[in-house]
């Protein structure tokens, strides 16, 4: 068959699917520029390639001088209304913008409420949030020969207990009694304590030796749940070692490698030094850490040529007393500006606090070998207190002390320095002791525990202490314990505890000149009898249990000794009638409401789960039930939040789903527009509206034999509708003769008038979907050519679902 189109003259459309001799349906290939439209008495070729887009010609246009076909001349439009392709439709990456914007909207909604960590949701806890990034090391340290558990003597070193095993690193060690010059080493060790030992044999495993983090002794090992960092200390004496540069060195326990976060700098916070001040490695200070806030901190200790490179042997020592804030990755921290709506980054951030309250005042002075012990409860994140240490001055001939009359407290919301007096005999001034904390079930009263220590001078000489201190909260009152037992350790300094199921585990010490050996070293004191024990007796509870406050998780069990109760008052289950300081009521800092915390009890045995309340009247007795105001606000608002961006995932998952259906829809739709848009264009010899309509029914009794029953009428037909006309060209108004425009045509069944009684078995039973756009919707859009919009779809999933519903009916 002869084709009448003109030479150069091409279309973009194929003749598809209305043949009986064709088998299937062919996409049509669109474009993307606008298409003038083909004269009837030009047929259209079928092709099985793509057709480049025709050009623009004016002569091309409707010549009256030819004749019209008789079928054609008989219609009310000289022109037939133009089917709108992807030509007119937004492109192809407008459809990706919305799939991408729906991809971020979920990830902004949903990501955020909830995290998943160990089987446990994770909240914000005093302004904290408990999420946690993983740090992304600058140097990964291979890993070395083990780390060797049998020893001599070993004390001065670095520790931490994390979900029931207590690391030991570095420090100064002796393996044979006649040694004189002491061993600066990078021993690993770590103690299980999640099983039960003699003292005799404690579960010590000895870990390989890093090749990368220093000797140094007298440092601190900070911890949170995940990760050991280990920060400061001092290095060899004899021999010399010279200090390395500055580093933080951190430990992953899932993994078990080190790494090194380099070049530490601070961060400008409150009471504190500015932005961008290099950290300075300090030893000898006190510190402590915090997992629950993901916080730490190390006060006070000293700088001189065994910590800072550079540094002349010829400078004297400098004592500080400083505080400094070491917040660990992926935790906020409302104290430092950068980190009070986002988490620290993978190097962490630490805040030097320089003048917070008396910091900076006379009777706040320097001090090292001190401690720092952690109390929960007061204030909104707790506070921390400062326990013994001093200095030695005019080149090792005088010494002073930090007062045990006077406490320095420190709050930890505020970054603000109290003093606090004590009562009763204060215990003697001292450096190098260890100290630890428990509570009572109902957190009525908290109780430090204090153990050894030493003297300052004459350095090489000094006496070391083997008594016992207890410092109870908030009545702030030494009491002494009287030990007598065959299985108290000798005397010790720079040695270390750990709280666990109310006992107090001490690891190492230097004992002095007069014992040659101290192995393996490992000691055990029940909190609750007051006596030294030849065990330790592990509870029955998980290695982690009680990891959203640390002090809870030492004091498993713990019961408040007699000696205790005879002065705050109570049982050994709590109920302290003191609840302020003994000395007199306090006039400033957490301790001026003089109400304790609330804690309520979760189990038998276990001590508590905390709330903080400082404002509440009373505390909740071991045997009741939790009041309703002691319910955790912050889990309702998660809870609440986590089920709103549930709904906004189910929601935004629908329209997605309707969206791919109605763009489905789309391209179907195109096809047999197209389609029908080729067929009406047949020349006299060819397809008039007769032979049409015979191909209608041959491609719908095609489908209807081989079980098809889809038909178009939830797309529409074509709108050559009596009163339609062709849409007007842009920058007009109305329609032309006043006629409606395409998208204003209420009846798109109207095009039968022009096919004839037989054109309505074609789609007639899928009217009803498509009446129902007559409101303008989806439907309509689709007839128009319009790609669908994901943002319609979710405003108004309705219209979308009629089209939908329409096409699966």
């Amino acid at each position: 068959m002869a084709s009448n189109i003109r030479k150069g003259r091409q279309s973009i459309f194929k003749e598809v699917g209305l043949m009986e001799e064709e088998r299937g349906e062919d996409q049509v290939d669109m474009t993307s520029e606008t298409h003038e439209e083909i004269e009837p008495s030009e047929r259209m070729e079928s092709t099985s390639e793509p057709i480049s887009p025709v050009e623009r010609n004016n002569t091309d246009r409707e010549d009256p001088s030819k004749g019209k076909s008789r079928w054609l001349s008989r219609l009310a439009l000289t022109r037939r209304l133009k089917i709108k392709t992807v030509s007119s439709a937004p492109p192809p990456i407008t459809a990706r913008l919305y799939i991408l914007s729906m991809i971020a909207l979920l990830i902004t909604i949903v990501l955020p409420a909830v995290s998943y960590n160990r089987g446990r949701y994770k909240v914000e806890i005093s302004g904290a949030d408990a999420g946690v990034i993983s740090p992304t090391p600058s140097v990964v340290i291979e890993d070395r020969q083990n780390s060797p558990t049998t020893i001599c003597t070993r004390w001065a070193g670095q520790s931490a207990l994390i979900n029931g095993t207590v690391y030991f690193y570095g420090g100064r060690s002796k393996t044979t009694g006649d040694q004189q010059a002491n061993t600066w080493n990078n021993d690993f060790l770590s103690l299980d304590v999640t099983k039960s030992w003699d003292i005799s044999s404690p579960a010590l495993t000895g870990l390989p030796q890093p090749s990368g983090p220093p000797a140094v002794s007298l440092g601190y090992l900070w911890n949170d749940l995940d990760r050991l960092y280990l920060y400061g200390g001092e290095f060899s004496d004899d021999p010399v070692a010279q200090p390395s540069l500055i580093s933080t060195w951190m430990y992953d326990v899932a993994t078990s490698t080190w790494s090194e976060l380099e070049t530490p700098k601070t961060s400008a916070g409150n009471f504190s030094d500015p932005e961008g001040v290099p950290v300075q490695r300090a030893a000898e200070g006190a510190g402590i850490s915090v997992p629950e806030l993901g916080v730490s901190w190390y006060f006070g200790g000293h700088l001189d040529w065994g910590t800072t490179p550079g540094w002349s042997n010829q400078i004297p020592r400098v004592y500080l007393k400083s505080l400094l804030e070491f917040t660990h990755p992926g935790y906020a921290n409302s104290g430092v500006d950068s980190l009070r709506s986002s988490g620290a980054p993978a190097g962490g951030a630490y805040r030097n606090i320089t003048w917070g309250g008396i910091q900076n005042q006379d009777g706040f002075t320097e001090r090292a070998d001190g401690v720092l012990v952690y109390v929960p409860g007061w204030g909104p994140n707790g506070i921390l207190l400062g326990l013994g240490g001093g200095v030695v001055g005019n080149y090792g001939t005088t010494d002073a002390y930090s007062s045990m009359s006077t406490i320095d407290v420190y709050d930890i919301k505020t970054s603000t320095w109290y003093h606090q007096q004590t009562s009763g005999e204060a215990p003697q001034v001292r450096v190098n002791p260890c100290a630890v904390i428990y509570s009572a079930a109902d957190a009525s009263s908290f109780n430090i525990y204090m153990y050894g220590g030493q003297n300052l001078l004459p350095y090489g000489n000094q006496t070391q202490y083997t008594d016992m201190w207890i410092l109870t909260v908030p009545s702030f009152t030494w009491i002494k314990v009287d030990m007598f037992t065959s299985t108290q350790p000798p005397a010790r300094a720079g040695h270390q505890c750990a709280a666990r199921d109310s006992q107090m585990i001490v690891i190492g010490g230097y004992v002095g000149t007069e014992i040659a050996c101290d192995s393996p070293g490992i000691y055990n004191f029940d909190a609750s009898n007051l006596q030294w024990k030849s065990s330790f007796d592990a509870a029955d509870h998980p290695a982690d249990a009680g990891s959203e406050n640390s002090v809870l998780a030492g004091s498993y069990g713990y019961k408040v000794p007699g000696v205790v109760q005879s002065v705050i008052g109570g049982s050994s289950d709590g109920g302290a009638t003191a609840t302020q300081p003994a000395s007199g009521p306090a006039t400033d800092g957490p301790f001026k409401t003089g109400t304790p915390p609330v804690f309520t009890i979760t189990q038998a045995g276990s001590t508590a789960t905390i709330t903080n309340n400082p404002g509440a009247t009373g505390v909740t007795s071991s045997n009741s039930a939790p009041p309703p105001s002691s319910t955790n606000g912050g889990l309702i608002t998660a809870g609440v939040i986590a089920g709103f961006a549930g709904l906004a995932a189910l929601y935004l998952g629908f329209c997605t789903w309707l969206y791919r259906r109605q763009v489905a829809a789309y391209k179907h739709h195109m096809v047999v527009a197209n389609r029908y848009s080729g067929a009406a264009e047949g020349d006299s010899n060819g397809f008039g509206v007769a032979g049409m309509r015979e191909k209608l029914r041959k491609h719908q009794r095609r489908d209807s034999s081989s079980g098809n029953s889809e038909h178009f009428g939830w797309v529409g037909h074509p709108k050559w509708a009596a009163g339609g006309v062709e849409e007007p060209s842009p920058g007009t108004s109305g329609s032309s003769g006043g006629r409606p425009r395409p998208s204003e045509d209420r009846n798109p069944w109207a095009h039968d008038s022009y096919l004839g009684a037989g054109a309505g078995g074609v789609g007639r039973s899928k009217s009803s979907a498509t009446r129902s756009t007559a409101s303008g919707g989806s439907a309509e859009a689709l007839l128009d050519g319009r790609q669908p919009n994901f943002i319609s779809v979710v405003l108004g999933p309705r219209r979308a679902l009629r089209v939908v519903n329409g096409m699966e009916e």
